[in-house]
């Protein structure tokens, strides 16, 4: 099976190359100021949610594209920071493009879903507005219409493009083009494609859960006493490390592990192997 096999490949990759989990650790400790921040009360929580939008906007492309030129090598053998510096700065035009377009697909996906749930909201409670009552059976009906189509509006694109990052780094692709591959790819590989972001969603569910009980608690602390005991903060800053050491291990792994799938994927006309990951990082 593709996805196990490219787990299994991905697992010995980092065996052999720690420094790419020391990588991602190092970027998520680095958002911690802002986590704590919070305390500081809303204003200082504010400013830094701010600036940190903005420092994501323009590092993260560098820093995703830096990653995925890691994994790639890694899986042949061994990898470095130059890689990662080289893979980041040649690509970092294609990600931020990318990024772009992903900022207007969910402006775009905002606003249609907000008029389709004002529009629904209209027609279902319109009854009450004129003294009248709800029917159950229309609203039993519309909800998980709605339900599917607010699930279709996200989660289907998203489940197409999701590869546009390997396509940009592992195929060259600029970024519209990375897009048009990933959808490429995905559409002939779909019942693989399936396995993976199922195994990926559940597990990404169970580390998001676990991962937020730091921010939560941390949130909490501007709670009255009363409400949510005061915490020592250097219990919450350990627990907060502890969450991104976690979070850095299994996210270094299934960065290497999308792209062992990808590569596994059917990819016509592509050039896999080192002499292929050498010009995309060069």
């Amino acid at each position: 099976m593709a996805v196990a096999r490219a787990l299994q490949a991905a697992g010995g990759a980092l065996r052999r190359n720690p420094s790419i989990v020391g990588v991602v650790l190092a970027f998520m400790l680095a958002q911690l100021p802002v986590q704590f921040a919070q305390l500081l009360g809303p204003t200082a929580a504010v400013a830094a949610s701010g600036v940190t939008v903005v420092l994501s906007l323009v590092l993260v492309p560098f820093v995703f594209a830096g990653m995925l030129g890691m994994a790639a090598e890694a899986l042949d053998g061994t990898t470095s920071l130059g890689t990662f510096v080289a893979a980041g700065k040649r690509h970092y035009t294609s990600m931020l493009g990318a990024y772009g377009l992903l900022l207007v697909g969910a402006v775009v996906f905002g606003i249609v879903s907000s008029i389709l749930f004002a529009v629904v909201s209209v027609g279902v409670f319109a009854p009450l507005a004129s003294g009248g009552a709800l029917n159950p059976s229309t609203f039993g009906i519309v909800a998980p219409v709605v339900l599917v189509a607010f699930v279709l509006l996200w989660f289907l694109p998203l489940f197409f493009v999701q590869f546009y990052g390997q396509a940009i780094v592992l195929d060259g692709a600029g970024a519209l083009g990375g897009f048009k591959r990933s959808v490429g790819v995905v559409r002939r590989n779909l019942l693989s494609v399936f396995g993976y972001s199922v195994v990926v969603f559940i597990v990404g569910l169970v580390l998001g859960l676990l991962t937020s009980i730091p921010s939560t608690l941390i949130s909490a602390q501007r709670l009255p006493a009363a409400t949510f005991p005061d915490l020592p903060l250097s219990l919450l800053a350990g627990l907060a490390v502890a969450g991104n050491v976690l979070m850095a291990l299994f996210g270094s792994l299934f960065l290497v592990f999308s792209v062992a799938f990808y590569r596994s994927l059917d990819r016509p006309g592509d050039a896999d192997g080192p002499e292929s990951l050498q010009s995309a990082v060069a």
